[in-house]
């Protein structure tokens, strides 16, 4: 789940090596007087995320000139936050209330509005997290009385509540398979990670894949391999690290292989995995040091820290955290400006270059695309 106010307190903070020519770290302006932060990126290079104008957020999205547009909220609420995009071009948040915090999972379809909470005859607060291109969307709230649970929603049937095994949890992503990763858990106990499947009658079984022992996990995101990812505190000294919990689901997982982290932070979490097994997210120091978060991707077995793209015509002081990725490994996330900004962030086609973890390089697939302007 993203918190606005989480949101909103970035978006307001006021190299190692060397790569091809220019700033191959572009930044992705919002149409607004503020900043911007991106969460999700397609096979089409569409890219979602915020973006803040009059301290106000909008879901926004960019095209694959960078240009940034404002996608609306639902009917009377204020501000909306844009999580997921597919490959057809469906987007899925929440608006919100600025007067209350009320949310309503939404979705924006070729410039229509759709208030899924709504549709859901919702008795709490909703937030749509996930969609595969099938149009099923997956999300969290409160759609029935009761605790906030996970749901699934399609066009012909409608939502329901669907990969939570206790009392509370969320769905936070869903394969083209409709497979659903997420968390579950008892009031007061560590969140654990729930895979769900449909079941062939209508509904869904879920199961607990979480390590054994008293420790929390988090799944949030499965690619179209079934691969899934997210986070744990499994065999670690404290703090929690991001973690692979099953590569394919060709049988029952095993212990998650955990990812580590940067070096002098303690601390990771994985966002998202694409069809390659490239995962990206971010590290931070869990023992309030002070030191700053730092976005990474990790492939074939190797954490890099995306910040070492960063050279002396950047246009990025920093790069906090990597939300999204695609199939051709083009990478969004947000950062801070030399002034302080928060603003999203593109990098297309990233490839390590062989045989070295410091040096990047921009892979193939990248050239001769039509590259973003920066903003």
């Amino acid at each position: 789940m993203r918190y606005q106010q989480k949101i909103m307190a970035a978006i307001c903070i006021a190299g190692l090596a060397a790569l091809a020519a220019g700033d191959d770290v572009q930044a992705l302006a919002g149409p607004g007087d503020g900043g911007s932060i991106a969460y999700d990126i397609n096979d089409q290079g569409t890219i979602v995320g915020t973006s803040s104008d009059r301290s106000v957020l909008h879901a926004t999205t960019w095209d694959s000139a960078g240009t940034g547009s404002f996608l609306g909220a639902a009917d009377e609420y204020d501000s909306s936050v844009a999580n997921a995009i597919n490959n057809n071009g469906l987007i899925v948040g929440y608006s919100e209330l600025g007067s209350n915090g009320f949310r309503t999972a939404t979705s924006w379809d070729g410039g229509r509005i759709n208030d899924l909470g709504a549709d859901m005859r919702a008795s709490g607060s909703t937030f749509a997290s996930g969609l595969n291109d099938n149009g099923t969307i997956v999300g969290g709230g409160a759609i029935n009385p009761g605790f906030g649970k996970g749901w699934v929603w399609t066009g012909s049937t409608g939502g329901q509540v669907a990969g939570t095994l206790y009392q509370l949890g969320s769905n936070r992503a869903i394969n083209n398979m409709d497979i659903i990763v997420g968390h579950s858990a008892f009031f007061g106990d560590p969140d654990r990670i729930h895979v769900s499947m449909p079941d062939g009658r209508g509904g869904y079984i879920t199961e607990d894949i979480a390590p054994p022992g008293f420790n929390f996990s988090i799944g949030t995101a499965v690619n179209n391999n079934g691969m899934i990812v997210g986070h744990t505190n499994y065999g670690t000294d404290g703090a929690w690290q991001a973690a692979i919990f099953a590569s394919d689901l060709s049988g029952p997982p095993g212990p998650p292989m955990l990812l580590g982290s940067l070096d002098g932070l303690n601390t990771s979490e994985a966002n998202d995995v694409n069809d390659n097994g490239m995962i990206v997210g971010y590290s931070w120091d869990g023992t309030h040091s002070g030191l700053d978060s730092r976005a990474w991707a990790y492939n074939n077995g190797t954490m890099f820290d995306l910040n070492d793209m960063l050279d002396s015509n950047s246009s990025f002081a920093l790069l906090i955290e990597a939300t999204g990725v695609n199939s051709d490994g083009d990478i969004v996330g947000y950062g801070l400006l030399h002034d302080g900004t928060t603003s999203a962030f593109l990098i297309e086609g990233f490839v390590p270059a062989p045989g070295t973890t410091a040096l990047l390089a921009l892979g193939s697939m990248a050239i001769g695309r039509r590259r973003r302007t920066g903003c």
